[in-house]
């Protein structure tokens, strides 16, 4: 769902196929020709202001009130957190089975964690002996350098200010969910305690201070960080497959992939991102933005500066970079808590943009440049439509007819002849679902991408211990997001 891709350079080839390396794209329907490329000409028919896929401001009536807006940012953080396709360019041709994705493709969440912190030790608090992840010292921030820059594991998560003050609560899961384990309140995901903390803990410098001394102390603080790693991940892939999948999918299909697993995504040893998914399903995202967002009581701002010129400071918009206190996020505006105020809904899913994405400021957008082509770059489906075509995706008609479902007419379309399969996602949820939640083409790329990844990562919940259930849900809850915000303390626990 980000807007930044890289340019140029074709990653490492490996032959097509339905799958690739691990840290691979790949396709998921190999067997299907490349809808006929159709050029710039009709993508800034379709993506440019005043195009066939301009929505104008958000309004009221645009509003999906089974979707509150904060999933479109947990969606972003799912993204970040599986496809980092650094290499690609919506005006080269590159084979998605040649393309490599720099990050994981599970659902690990090395967006927050790096590579563990032996090799990110920049992401972790010194003083927990590398237990816990940084963050401002007031904790309303990420930690940054003394030039504003983010140190987390994906730079990309503060493109936005949604999306950094929810990374900002991930990590504080995570730091909470450590003193929970190491205080013995709680045990790891299959039920065992810590092993009681060694009685002294000898400083490196301390005379006499035997090797066995060190080797215990390490030892101890590296079961703490992986006994609460792997709460952490297994919650959180809990909640994409109860939560998130059924709020942006159709449930029929989610419980289907859930029961009897993927029909169509075959990862075989070697897990892959589909093109089908990366390019196009997943970015389901990019209509449900809003034109702007209250983001506390005091504070609205838009997603981009009216003037493009304009500085970041005083903040007046929501793009990424230092935050205050005066601007943290309330995420219960964002998120359905249980309590009385209800959350702002994201914009309905259809085959609209809000005005604002067709014509992003160009310092959103790399490669985007003063001149002629500056215009139709800096347009978000106009980069989606032609990265689409770059990496050779099948129309939308073809991939319905392959999962046995009746393709859209050309009146239900609003266009004629095989259209771009992201462009088809959008106007099925819009057509068969009236926006409020994906459609059977769209619910069965995206459902069976992340439950599959699920069933292919050895160490995830669905995989290692497929029985368990949340640990950490409060009260009679199901455990969901709302759970987890007031466990990382952003929202009460009440």
């Amino acid at each position: 769902m980000s807007t930044a891709h890289g340019s140029l350079s074709r990653g490492l080839t490996i032959p097509p196929g339905t799958s690739g390396t691990a840290g691979s794209f790949g396709r998921m329907f190999p067997d299907l020709q490349a809808r006929k490329p159709t050029g710039l000409e009709m993508a800034k028919r379709f993506g440019l202001p005043g195009g066939l896929m301009d929505g104008g401001q958000t309004t009221d009536d645009q509003q999906n009130r089974g979707f509150p807006s904060g999933f479109t940012y947990f969606g972003q953080f799912i993204d970040h957190d599986l496809t980092l396709d650094a290499t690609s360019s919506f005006d080269r041709q590159a084979d998605p089975n040649g393309l490599v994705d720099f990050r994981s493709p599970r659902l690990d969440m090395d967006n927050v964690y790096g590579t563990g912190p032996v090799v990110s030790g920049h992401l972790y608090d010194p003083k927990s002996h590398g237990t816990k992840l940084r963050h401002s010292r007031e904790g309303v921030d990420l930690a940054r350098t003394d030039d504003g820059v983010a140190l987390i594991g994906d730079p990309r998560n503060d493109e936005n200010l949604i999306l950094a003050q929810l990374h900002l609560a991930m990590i504080k899961f995570h730091n909470r969910v450590v003193d929970l384990v190491q205080a013995g309140k709680i045990t790891d995901a299959l039920g065992e305690h810590l092993a009681p903390k060694p009685p002294d803990e000898p400083d490196d410098e301390q005379p006499g201070a035997t090797l066995e001394q060190l080797l215990d102390v390490d030892n101890y603080y590296n079961d703490l960080f992986a006994k609460a790693q792997q709460l952490v991940r297994w919650h959180y892939q809990w909640v994409i497959v109860h939560q998130f999948l059924p709020t942006v999918a159709d449930a029929a299909v989610v419980r289907d992939v859930e029961s009897h697993g993927p029909k169509f995504y075959r990862p075989g040893r070697w897990p892959f991102i589909p093109a089908e998914f990366a390019v196009a399903a997943f970015r389901f995202g990019h209509p449900t933005v809003r034109s702007s967002y209250r983001v506390n009581e005091n504070f609205t701002g838009k997603i981009f500066p009216d003037d493009p010129e304009a500085g970041t400071t005083p903040r007046i918009d929501l793009r990424g970079g230092p935050v205050d206190a005066e601007h943290a996020l309330d995420f219960t505006l964002f998120f359905d808590v249980g309590q009385r105020k209800k959350p702002q809904y994201a914009k309905r899913i259809d085959a609209t943009l809000n005005s604002q994405l067709l014509d992003l400021p160009v310092s959103a957008v790399p490669g985007a440049k003063d001149g002629a082509l500056a215009r139709p770059v800096a347009s978000l489906v106009v980069r989606n439509l032609l990265r689409s075509e770059t990496q050779g995706l099948p129309s939308g008609q073809d991939v319905a007819r392959k999962i046995g479902e009746v393709p859209l007419t050309d009146e239900q379309l609003g266009t004629e002849g095989p259209v771009y399969l992201w462009y088809y996602v959008l106007k099925e949820a819009e057509v068969l679902a009236d926006g409020r939640h994906l459609g059977p083409v769209g619910s069965r790329l995206v459902a069976e991408v992340l439950i599959g990844i699920l069933d292919a990562d050895p160490t995830s919940y669905r995989s290692a211990f497929p029985a368990w259930r949340p640990t950490l849900a409060l009260g009679d809850r199901d455990f969901d997001l709302a759970a987890l915000l007031r466990i990382a303390g952003v929202i009460d626990e009440r």
